[in-house]
């Protein structure tokens, strides 16, 4: 099967990189095992007091640096759909001053699933947990405390996990990483990196799904190309079964999949920004089928038969056209 590769240079705590989880999803969706998707982590920050982003007021002073990088936060879920906490948000402490524990932990997550093959583990399912902790609960995902929780509900034996992710294994795995990063030069998260019969193509930045689409069906002179059958019209029993798939979904990631057009002008977060999303929520929460819940500036929507009050656990594999 042709098969393009997609390497997404990031960070868990990159409020672009977490915009584009609905891009990710919607490409695994579409193009299920067309498309391996993995990750290289960048450590955007490694100390908010020597780090300086003038633009936006982020770096040296602690206090301003959380004030000023939730605003951005904010003013970015507009653009890219994806929540962000409302109130409470404390990335940084004097304690807690770098995103690197995060990257750590998503490499460790990798090194523990790779040991432990038997027991299903995803470090992908991890890496998103992660991430909505971080944007939308305003967890202190620096914290040990906190990853090892955040791992527990994932699968992985909290103990263990925090002895991988100390390992000079996990260290020497990010420093490679970060080699990857000088060697491609990656000033901007996310960045991708399309690879087709060893042909690289790299997109730089927050990148629509669309031109995501277009950039692989050039690389590949149209062998991988988009799914469009009936998997992908954004009917209510296709909406409910992608919702279902994945146990707890936001409304973007499901205007993404489906391509459903965005109202010119609107918010990405608001559900009505969409061409036909809110009738179809409508349908599924006035059915039952579907519960919808607010979540940090935004709202989730969950699987009836999945919800039990809290997050739900997420699917990595496609339920589209290559189910």
């Amino acid at each position: 099967m042709e098969k393009i590769k997609i390497t997404v240079f990031a960070d868990p705590v990159c409020t672009w990189c977490w915009g584009s989880v609905p891009v990710l999803r919607a490409l695994e969706y579409r193009f299920g095992s067309s498309v391996e998707i993995d990750y290289v982590m960048g450590g955007m920050i490694e100390d908010i007091a020597k780090f300086s982003n003038r633009r936006l007021g982020i770096g040296g002073d602690i206090p301003l640096s959380n004030r000023n990088m939730h605003k951005a936060w904010s003013d970015a879920s507009q653009i890219h759909g994806m929540p962000v906490c409302e109130h409470g948000f404390r990335l940084f402490s004097e304690e807690h001053r770098s995103t690197v524990p995060q990257n750590l932990a998503y490499i460790a997550a990798k090194v523990y699933a790779a040991k432990e093959p038997g027991k299903e583990l995803s470090p992908k399912k991890f890496l998103r947990r992660l991430q909505e902790a971080t944007a939308v609960d305003a967890a202190l995902t620096g914290d040990a405390t906190v990853i090892a929780d955040l791992a527990a509900v994932e699968g992985f034996e909290p103990a263990r996990f925090g002895e991988i992710m100390r390992s000079r294994e996990v260290q020497r795995l990010y420093e490679e990483d970060k080699e990857r990063c000088r060697h491609y030069e990656i000033q901007t998260f996310p960045t991708y990196l399309l690879v087709y019969k060893g042909v690289e193509l790299m997109l730089r930045g927050f990148t629509s799904f669309d031109t995501i689409v277009q950039n692989m069906k050039h690389l590949s002179y149209g062998k991988v190309g988009g799914c469009d059958n009936a998997c992908t019209k954004p009917t209510t029993e296709n909406v409910k079964r992608f919702i279902e798939h994945y146990g707890a979904v936001y409304p973007v990631e499901i205007a993404t999949a489906f391509a459903m057009q965005r109202i010119s002008g609107k918010s990405a977060i608001n559900t009505e920004s969409y061409v036909g999303l809110p009738d179809v929520i409508d349908e599924l929460v006035g059915a039952g089928e579907v519960l919808m819940r607010p979540r940090g500036n935004g709202f989730v929507l969950y699987a009836k038969k999945f919800y039990r009050g809290e997050p739900v656990a997420v699917e990595e594999t496609s339920v589209g056209a290559h189910a």
